[in-house]
């Protein structure tokens, strides 16, 4: 006889010790003490894990910590999630502001918001969407598309402009993908089959196997066909 696996819900204020459960939905400000697995976790409001998390689908909307890892199928954000450890999943999107302390593996990983990894980046594809400063110690992918964003227009953000002279879009280390399109990216190195360079740009060293255009705003020290 198979046992039966029971739901957890918070409404308002509440909190649990983590556990094995089916779905987990928190309404309001929820805190969970220990590890948390389940196949479908849902948080409108706010919620603060202090441990990992593993799931098939999360759906955040409002303000979410992790103390540990988050593994998951499919994640998506409205609002702000903070990942101490690493993210691993099919899917990600997030619309606000995504931190991550360890590193990110993704087949898919779009962001229309702000995001920071402090370790690897890597995904399938990538598309970035960037509303504000952004940065990951190294990125890779297939295909990686960065574009600047004038401001937040989308699932109830609040609309938000870079304030002139503090816009210091996407940086990172180095950049490698097969296809990479980049506007407003400050780098050491970036490394593909096919680059083009959009508009304010600043690359040190462009590696690039079969094509390479560079905007007439973008800076690059160094170009050379590898």
């Amino acid at each position: 006889m198979e046992e039966s696996i029971s739901n957890l819900k918070i409404n308002g204020h509440g909190s649990s010790t983590g556990g094995k459960y089916n779905s987990v939905t928190i309404n309001g400000n929820g805190s969970i003490s220990g590890d948390l697995e389940c196949v479908y976790l849902r948080v409108n409001g706010q919620a603060n894990v202090k441990g990992s998390v593993k799931a098939e689908t999360a759906k955040i909307n409002g303000n979410s910590s992790i103390k540990g890892d988050l593994r998951a199928e499919k994640v998506k954000v409205n609002g702000m999630v903070n990942i101490e450890g690493n993210l691993s999943v099919e899917e990600a999107e997030t619309y606000g502001n995504a931190n991550i302390g360890g590193d990110c593996n993704a087949e898919m990983f779009r962001v229309d918001g702000m995001f920071a990894v402090e370790g690897l980046l890597n995904a399938g594809e990538l598309k970035l969407n960037l509303h504000g400063p952004s940065r990951a110690r190294e990125i890779g992918g297939e295909k990686i598309t960065v574009k600047k964003m004038g401001r937040f227009g989308l699932r109830g953000l609040k609309n938000f402009i870079w304030p002139h002279g503090h816009d210091k879009g996407l940086n990172a280390d180095v950049i490698e993908g097969d296809d990479v399109y980049l506007e407003n990216t400050h780098a050491k190195v970036v490394r593909g089959n096919n680059i083009e360079l959009g508009p304010d740009c600043e690359i040190e060293l462009v590696e690039y196997n079969e094509s390479f255009k560079q905007d007439e705003n973008a800076v690059v020290g160094t170009h050379r066909r590898i």
